[in-house]
C-alpha cells in the first residue's frame, strides 16, 4: 500500500496537514498515528475536565525530565496529547497569540517569507471566531476590547467565551484595570498587552473543546483518498539506499501490536510528531548526531547534530492563595454530588463549570510588572547576565532579540492568569483551600534537548529542557512572583482571597527574597509550550529544516509542527501551531504545482465517498505483506 503523501504523527499539526492535501481529490494521504481517535471522549470534549487528562496514559504520554540543575533537582512532567489531534486535545484551550515583533524575528534569524504579515492569513485561516453568549456583560465580564477585523471567520477551529467564571475570574480584568493595567486593544492584534477574558478554543452554544481532531479530521474522514491508521508506532523514515546529495525517502516502517509493517510514500513524507516526537523519528531514521547514532549502532544518513537541540519551553510558577470561604472554585469538580448537577446542566445547555477553564490573562511587558522606583531592573539585568556571546551557532543571534524584547516596554514578557482552585485533582481534605496567581516568561534565554537514547520507538527520549538555566529566567519569573502578590492584594480579587489576599496556602507562609527561591523550586511546572527542537534556521546557524520545511540533506522530507520554531513567541502555542501547520501545508501545494496558492479560504472543502480506514483495519495490514525484515533500504 502507498500514499502520495504520508503524514508521521496525526496531532495537531499533522491532522491540519493531512486535512489540506487531502482537499485535492488526484492525491492520497496517509496518517500513521500513534494514539487513538478520541473525538467522541466527553473528557475530552468537555471543557474542565482538561485538569483530569494529563497524567492518565489513555491520554497523555506524560514525559518526565532529567533533574533540573536550577530547580534543585526537580523533575518535571510534560503533558503531550496521545490522540488524533495530539495536545490540542488535552491543553488548556486558552487561546492566545504571538506578537507581529515575535514572527518578523524569524525571518531575521534566516527564514524569508516567515514573519508576521505573511502569517496573519493563516491565523485566520483557521479560526472561527463566534464570540460570546447575551449574557456575557451580566457575568461582569467585557469583550469591548475586541477588534473583528483582525479574527478569522468560517475556519475550523471554534473560537468563543465561556459562560462560566467564578467569582474569582470575574474579578480578574476588573483588578489589573485597578492596577492600570487593562488590555489597550485586542492582544489577537500581535500589539496590544495588558488584562483581559480571554476567548476559549470552545464552541458557542455546545461549549465542547474545539480541537483539530474533531474540526480538522473528523468532518472529513470519509474523504476516498484521506487513510488514518491508529495505534501505530512509527519506527523509522526509510530511504533509498542509492541516494546521493538529497536522500530521497520512500516511505515509514511502524509497529503495531508488536508487529513491523512498511507503507510507501511516492512523494513525500511529513513528520508531524512534535516538539517531543519529531526529533525522535529523525534520530531513529539516521538523522541527527553522528556521535549519538553511531553510539546506538544507528548507520547515519545525515550528520546533523542540530537535530533535538534548541529546545525552549515557558518556564512557569504561581503563588498559591486560600480563596474567600463559600467562592465556587473549580474543585467542585471533584465532588460527586455537585458534579452530577454540573454534568446535567452541561449536557443540557452547554453551560455552568464544566464549560468554564483559563478563561483569563494578562500578557505584559517586564516593566509592567515592576513598581515605580524598579524601572531600571530590567536593563540592569539584562546587563549583568548578558553580554551577547553564546557558544553555540545561531544562539546569539536569537538571544540578541530576546534581550531587544525584554527592554522593549511595549512587548510581553510574561503572561500570567489566575485559577480558583487546585487546578487538579486535589488532595482529601484540601478542597476549595488553593487559588493560584501566576504564570510564565514568555521569551526564556535557556535552551535544552531531546534526543534518544534507545532504539525503541516506544521508550521515551531524553528530554532535558534545561529550565532557569539562563539566570535571566529566573529573575523575570521572580518578579512576576511578587506581582502575583499585588494582584491578589488588590480590589475586587482581594473579596475572594482569605486576608484580602495575603494570606497564602500551605507550605507557603510568606514572599520574599529568601523564600521566593523555595517557591519555585517546589511550585515550578512547564508552561506545556514547547517548541524549537527541529528548528527552521540556516543549518550552519542550528537549523534542521529549511524555509520550506524540508529536513536538510533529503529531497522530500519536511517537519511540520511547533519543532520548528526557531525563536519562542509569547502565548501560547496551539494557535501558532494551527498556522504553521496551515501555511507548511501550503508550502507542499506549492512545490506540488509550481504555483502559489492563497491563504484565505476557511472552512476545509468536503467530498463525498467511500469511507477512509479511520482506524487499524486488520484487512489493510495484511494487504502490506513487507516486514520490516524483509524491506531495510
Amino acid at each position: 500500500m502507498s500514499f502520495d503523501y504520508l503524514i508521521a504523527g496525526g496531532g495537531t499539526a499533522g491532522l491540519v496537514v493531512a486535512n489540506r492535501l487531502s482537499e485535492i481529490p488526484t492525491i492520497s494521504v496517509g496518517i500513521i498515528e500513534a494514539g487513538e481517535d478520541l473525538t467522541d471522549d466527553k473528557k475530552v470534549t468537555t471543557p474542565l475536565y482538561m485538569f483530569d487528562l494529563q497524567g492518565d496514559p489513555k491520554y497523555d504520554w506524560d514525559f518526565t525530565s532529567e533533574p533540573q540543575e536550577a530547580l534543585d533537582g526537580l523533575q518535571v512532567k510534560q503533558a503531550r496529547g496521545k490522540m488524533l489531534g495530539g495536545s490540542s486535545g488535552i491543553n488548556f484551550m486558552q487561546f492566545t497569540f504571538a506578537s507581529q515583533v515575535d514572527l518578523d524575528d524569524w525571518e531575521r534569524l534566516g527564514n524569508p517569507g516567515w514573519n508576521y504579515q505573511s502569517m496573519a492569513p493563516y491565523y485566520k485561516k483557521f479560526e472561527n471566531f463566534q464570540g460570546g453568549r447575551p449574557n456575557l456583560e451580566s457575568l461582569g465580564i467585557n469583550d469591548s476590547f475586541v477588534n473583528q477585523a483582525v479574527h478569522g471567520r468560517g475556519g475550523p477551529i471554534n473560537a468563543s467565551f465561556t459562560p462560566f467564571y467564578s467569582p474569582m475570574q470575574q474579578a480578574w480584568a476588573p483588578t489589573l484595570a485597578n492596577l492600570g493595567l487593562a488590555a489597550n486593544g485586542d492582544p489577537r492584534d500581535g500589539k496590544s498587552l495588558g488584562g483581559y477574558d480571554n476567548p476559549m478554543v470552545l464552541t458557542l452554544g455546545s461549549s465542547h473543546r474545539s480541537f483539530a481532531g474533531n474540526s480538522y479530521w473528523k468532518p472529513y474522514a470519509h474523504r476516498p483518498n484521506l487513510h488514518t491508521i491508529t495505534k501505530a508506532v512509527v519506527r523509522r523514515i526509510l530511504f533509498q539506499s542509492n541516494s546521493t546529495d538529497e536522500l530521497v525517502a520512500t516511505g515509514l516502517e511502524f509497529i503495531v501490536d508488536g508487529k513491523n509493517y512498511v507503507v510507501n510514500a511516492t512523494r513525500e513524507v511529513i513528520v508531524s510528531g512534535g516538539t517531543m516526537k519529531s526529533p525522535q523519528m529523525l534520530e531513529l531514521s539516521g538523522v541527527g548526531d553522528r556521535q549519538l547514532l553511531e553510539s546506538l549502532g544507528i548507520p547515519t544518513m545525515i550528520d546533523n547534530p542540530n537535530v533535538g537541540e534548541n529546545f525552549q519551553d515557558h518556564p512557569q510558577c504561581s503563588v498559591p492563595f486560600v480563596p474567600k470561604q463559600g467562592d465556587l472554585t473549580f474543585d467542585d469538580l471533584w465532588d460527586e454530588e455537585r458534579n452530577a448537577v454540573w454534568t446535567r446542566m452541561f449536557e443540557q445547555n452547554g453551560t455552568g463549570l464544566l464549560a468554564g477553564g483559563i478563561s483569563n490573562t494578562a500578557q505584559l511587558s517586564w516593566s509592567q510588572i515592576l513598581g515605580p522606583d524598579q524601572q531600571d531592573r530590567p536593563a540592569e539585568m539584562v546587563a549583568k547576565f548578558y553580554n551577547g556571546s553564546e557558544g553555540r551557532p545561531g544562539l546569539k543571534a536569537q538571544l540578541d532579540l530576546t534581550a531587544k524584547k525584554l527592554l522593549d516596554p511595549n512587548e510581553q514578557a510574561v503572561q500570567t492568569s489566575g485559577t480558583s482552585g487546585t487546578g487538579g485533582r486535589p488532595k482529601p481534605g484540601f478542597e476549595n483551600k488553593m487559588a493560584f496567581i501566576g504564570g510564565f516568561v514568555a521569551h526564556p534565554f535557556s535552551r535544552g534537548y531531546i534526543h534518544i537514547n534507545t532504539t525503541d520507538p516506544a521508550d521515551d527520549p531524553k528530554y532535558d529542557p534545561r529550565y532557569l538555566s539562563h539566570p535571566l529566567d529566573y529573575e523575570v519569573l521572580k518578579d512576576l512572583q511578587f506581582f502575583s502578590r499585588n494582584v491578589s492584594t488588590t480590589f475586587p480579587m482581594s473579596n475572594h482571597l482569605q486576608d484580602n489576599g495575603t494570606r497564602f496556602a500551605p507550605p507557603l507562609k510568606e514572599l520574599t527574597d529568601d523564600t521566593v527561591k523555595d517557591l519555585i523550586n517546589t511550585g515550578f511546572i512547564t508552561g506545556w509550550h514547547v517548541v524549537g527542537s527541529c528548528a527552521m534556521m540556516p543549518r550552519d546557524q542550528g537549523g534542521v529544516v529549511d524555509p520550506r520545511l524540508k529536513v536538510y540533506g533529503t529531497k522530500n522530507v519536511r517537519v511540520v509542527d511547533a519543532s520548528i520554531v526557531p525563536l519562542h513567541v509569547r502565548g501560547n502555542t496551539v494557535s501558532l501551531t494551527y498556522a504553521i501547520a496551515e501555511k507548511g501545508a501550503d508550502l507542499i501545494k506549492q512545490d506540488m504545482n509550481g504555483t502559489a496558492t492563497v491563504a484565505g479560504g476557511g472552512a476545509p472543502q468536503a467530498f463525498t465517498g467511500a469511507a477512509s480506514v479511520n482506524l487499524v483495519d486488520r484487512f489493510f495490514l495484511l494487504l502490506m505483506v513487507y516486514t520490516a525484515a524483509c524491506m531495510f533500504v
